[in-house]
């Protein structure tokens, strides 16, 4: 049976997350926290492993309130807080009451109360009062309460609850993010998987990494999808995320609102945007300009949206927000990937663009493309039919279609691609310079040329300092292609060199192709 079900809170498999140790001592000294994660991130499943984790001291009881009842207002937030505990709630006023009733029983003298769709408790359109009442008088019963722990999980209604409460719970409360699973994580999850009797491969498991971006709904979804594959390939966990994009878009709307609701500020939007233009470090004076957004009815400065979207699994930030540049880049995954296709007219110019921007992305995430390497060697690039499977994701969300059984007689091609119905292809081929017969790269393309076929590309990768990389490219692979031109690239590009070559098939065929260079760093830790 499928172990795998994206769509549970309760699911048959899960991993511990590393963020509930660093909370369970404030909430076991009587503290207050809030747990910020977007949607898909796996608070539910948070919750109640936070739960688990605390009730092993035995004077320490934790209960969960999954979220507010459904008429919402003060006095029904509080009668559902007494069925909690189990304890009267006729003629309660406040929760000072209900605790007092509740620590007179023989219970355990330390109690952790876990507030789960905390979003649902803040009205987005202003009508917040009834929550607003409820956490306040919370918040005055911790304070006044020895032995009373708080924790509520939830998003961008966090903020809408600090502008309403002001000083109250949230303003002495912890903030704990919740991230997406690391490729370790994803490795362990994977695991029921990886032991059946046919095993994903590695590649596989690189790639479903990279499609989800360690986002844990997107994860599962990937590993319930692949659960009935015989023999699941690189090209299949594209296909199996892409189909996702079709199917759950009502999803991706929530998705979308949990970090970035236009109704409340266009702030996050601004500084997302700013993210994905940049490569890997924002300045303090664009994310000031990108969060000063007048007219928003949300407050929200550069560290609350950079928290916003880490706890949406979009970015990864390195070192401190307060540093000048903040080191902040997009995570690998379909979430993050570009969706507007080049405006160019023609076929060869479209695919030039498209793939320029798609580089642009994949340079951005570039951490996210290394494996650890075996025996105790350091990281290394994951194998090109990764890279191969990411660009074709790619592609397809830029309008593409991609033939994933693209066959010749020479072999397959890394990428085949057609584009509104048109019987014209281009074929995309990656390498990564040192590995298997690079050298060969452009006498590769010429083999997979046929009639149909007007365009064409080389990505070569390297995660190395190559000196004079550019000429010694030139020499070593475009000797055999006529008259190489360099290419101009828009500025900002992170394609350290390009260059379009004019030649024959080896059936006869004019043939343009691109080559573009790309060097890939490791990242900052």
């Amino acid at each position: 049976m499928n172990p795998y079900n994206w769509q549970s809170h309760h699911p048959r498999v899960e991993i511990p997350r590393a963020e509930a140790g660093e909370v369970t001592e404030t909430l076991r000294r009587g503290g207050s926290a809030v747990a910020l994660g977007g949607r898909g991130m796996g608070k539910s499943v948070f919750l109640r492993q936070l739960k688990e984790e605390l009730e092993r001291s035995s004077d320490l009881r934790a209960l969960l309130v999954a979220g507010p009842p459904m008429e919402l207002s003060a006095r029904a937030c509080l009668g559902q807080l007494a069925a909690v505990l189990g304890v009267p709630a006729a003629g309660v006023r406040g929760s000072s009451q209900l605790l007092e009733a509740y620590f007179a029983g023989d219970v355990p003298g330390r109690l952790v109360l876990l507030f789960d769709e905390f979003d649902r408790y803040a009205d987005v359109r202003g009508l917040a009062s009834a929550g607003r009442a409820f956490f306040n008088d919370l918040e005055l019963t911790r304070r006044d309460l020895d032995g009373l722990g708080v924790l509520a999980a939830g998003s961008l209604a966090v903020f809408t609850f600090r502008d309403s409460l002001g000083s109250g719970f949230l303003s002495r409360a912890d903030r704990l993010v919740l991230r997406p699973f690391d490729r370790e994580q994803v490795a362990a999850l994977a695991a029921p998987l990886l032991a059946r009797q046919t095993p994903s491969s590695a590649e596989v498991l690189d790639a479903l990494y990279l499609a989800s971006g360690g986002h844990p709904a997107l994860t599962t979804y990937g590993l319930g999808a692949l659960w009935s594959l015989a023999s699941p390939t690189e090209r299949d966990v594209a296909g199996l995320f892409l189909e996702f994009q079709d199917k759950n878009r009502d999803f991706l709307l929530d998705f979308q609102l949990s970090f970035a609701d236009p109704r409340l500020s266009e702030a996050p939007q601004r500084v997302w945007d700013l993210v994905r233009r940049s490569d890997g470090e924002v300045s303090q004076a664009d994310l000031l300009a990108a969060c000063s957004v007048s007219g928003d009815d949300l407050w929200l400065d550069a560290a609350d949206v950079l928290d916003l979207l880490q706890a949406a699994g979009l970015v990864r930030v390195a070192g401190s927000k307060r540093g000048n540049p903040v080191l902040v880049s997009p995570i690998a995954g379909i979430l993050t990937l570009p969706t507007v296709a080049s405006p160019a007219p023609g076929l060869r110019e479209r695919l030039r663009g498209d793939l320029v921007a798609l580089l642009s992305r994949l340079h951005a995430s570039s951490a996210d493309f290394f494996r650890p390497g075996a025996g105790g060697e350091g990281k290394r690039l994951v194998p090109e039919s990764v890279f191969a499977g990411f660009l074709a994701m790619g592609f397809e969300l830029l309008g593409w279609k991609v033939e994933r059984e693209a066959q010749s007689v020479a072999g397959r091609t890394d990428v085949r691609l057609a584009r509104n119905g048109s019987r014209e292809r281009a074929v995309v081929e990656v390498k990564i310079w040192g590995r298997h017969d690079y050298q060969e790269v452009h006498r590769q393309v010429a083999s997979y040329w046929s009639a149909d076929t007007v365009a064409g590309a080389v990505v070569m990768l390297t995660d190395k300092e190559i000196p004079d990389w550019p000429e010694t490219y030139e020499r070593k692979c475009l000797d055999q292609a006529a008259s190489p031109v360099v290419l101009e690239l828009p500025v900002e590009s992170p394609v350290q060199a390009a260059w379009i070559t004019t030649g024959k098939s080896a059936d006869g065929v004019t043939m343009d192709v691109d080559h573009l260079l790309l060097r890939l760093a490791r990242g900052r830790s």
